[in-house]
């Protein structure tokens, strides 16, 4: 399992290779790349979605405040636009656009 600290060096080099392709003069490459990385980004989100809305009909809301304490957990939601970044617990109004 993995640490909350490995998760962010996680992010940080997600970070620099985003940079690295974004800078490449390989065109090709770069739109594969990023077309892959849409692609993951909207599967990923159309599956925490609905693992949310199910937690949150099965658990009710006090179960999903109870997860947003847990840093991976919060930063995961964050990311999925189920909370907004500078908040600890109230997820947005608006739903995902798939």
């Amino acid at each position: 399992m993995s640490t909350h600290a490995e998760v962010e060096e996680d992010a940080a080099r997600i970070a620099e290779l985003v940079k690295h392709f974004e800078e490449s003069k390989d065109w090709a490459t770069q739109e594969k790349v990023f077309e892959l990385l849409e692609r993951i980004d909207h599967m990923h989100r159309a599956c925490i979605w609905r693992i949310y809305e199910l937690t949150t009909e099965l658990g009710g809301k006090g179960l999903v405040e109870r997860l947003q304490l847990d840093p991976m957990i919060k930063t995961l939601f964050i990311l999925y636009d189920l909370l907004p970044p500078d908040s600890s617990h109230t997820p947005p109004e608006h739903q995902p656009q798939f």
